[in-house]
């Protein structure tokens, strides 16, 4: 499988993977100056149609005002921090390149006046998605009632050094979605793994129900019976270049969420899963995102 690392995944990346999980957004320094441009220096992965379309093996910088200088409106003071919209703006430049221009952005990404994508990549937007560390993004200070807290959009959501960002989709929503990951097998969510070549390595697929359940903290989500492992998904590496996903032999989950695989050559990896079931026959699953170094 060591054809499949076919970039170095920045010690930046896995500084950003292995840091506690935050539940709230909350700034962690603010800039001096007023009216200036900022960045945060963030891990990201855009995934649509269930296929990785961008990801990260080095970290990038976003702009304040990317999502600004293509006419997008968000609720993010260029001087406090960017927003999650910048981050999906400049997504689509890093895609498209010079066809993502200030004439034809709205063929290929288009936010109504709620902070509603009605269009991603040129697809059917309005059930995009993201998480920020792992985690719904909320405000903290909101009252937390029968519906959780109240939930923040892409214009309205800022990002910080270090953030983990991930962007799916669930385009034929039900109500029934789930954003999934790693867990380990002693219950603590699965963040970066080290191994050795040959080692086996276990991890459990988990998820919970997003727009739902999202914006309870994660105790409440499993008294709620929110949270499922995910059966029968079968364990893939992502091609860095092509995004193209490679299964990883007699690695698919078993009714616990649970499986084991082994990578054969010492490199750079990041592991998904796709397929499987909650046990809802429509459920729609996000794709986990697991970097594993092997050395």
């Amino acid at each position: 499988m060591s054809e499949l690392s076919e970039e170095h995944i920045s010690r930046y990346v896995m500084s950003a993977f292995g840091r506690p999980l935050e539940v709230a957004r909350i700034p962690r320094r603010k800039p001096d100056g007023r009216n200036i441009v900022t960045t945060a220096r963030i891990v990201l992965s855009v995934q649509y149609e269930n296929k990785f379309r961008f990801m990260t093996y080095d970290p990038i910088d976003i702009r304040s005002d990317s999502a600004d200088w293509y006419g997008y409106e968000d609720n993010i003071p260029v001087d406090a921090a960017p927003s999650v919209l910048d981050v999906i703006a400049q997504v689509h430049e890093r895609v498209y390149g010079d066809a993502f221009s200030k004439d034809t952005c709205r063929d290929l990404l288009d936010v109504d006046e709620n902070g509603i994508m009605q269009k991603v990549l040129g697809e059917v937007g309005r059930f995009t998605c993201f998480v920020i560390n792992g985690q719904y993004s909320y405000d903290v200070d909101s009252d937390y009632d029968a519906v959780g807290f109240r939930g923040l959009g892409c214009t309205e959501t800022p990002v910080y050094d270090l953030d983990v960002v991930e962007v799916f989709s669930f385009p034929a929503s039900i109500g029934l979605d789930y954003y999934t990951y790693f867990m380990k097998p002693d219950g603590t969510w699965a963040r970066s793994i080290h191994a050795s070549v040959g080692e086996k390595i276990t991890v459990k697929h988990e998820g919970y129900l997003f727009a739902i359940g999202g914006p309870y903290v994660h105790e409440d989500r499993i008294e709620k019976y929110m949270v499922s492992t995910v059966r029968d998904s079968q364990l893939a590496a992502v091609r860095s270049k092509t995004y193209e996903m490679v299964d990883l032999d007699d690695a698919v989950t078993d009714d616990d969420g649970l499986t084991t695989f082994e990578m054969y050559a010492p490199g750079h990896y990041y592991i998904t899963a796709y397929g499987g079931s909650t046990g809802y026959p429509n459920a729609n699953l996000s794709l986990p995102w697991l970097p594993v170094i092997v050395g």
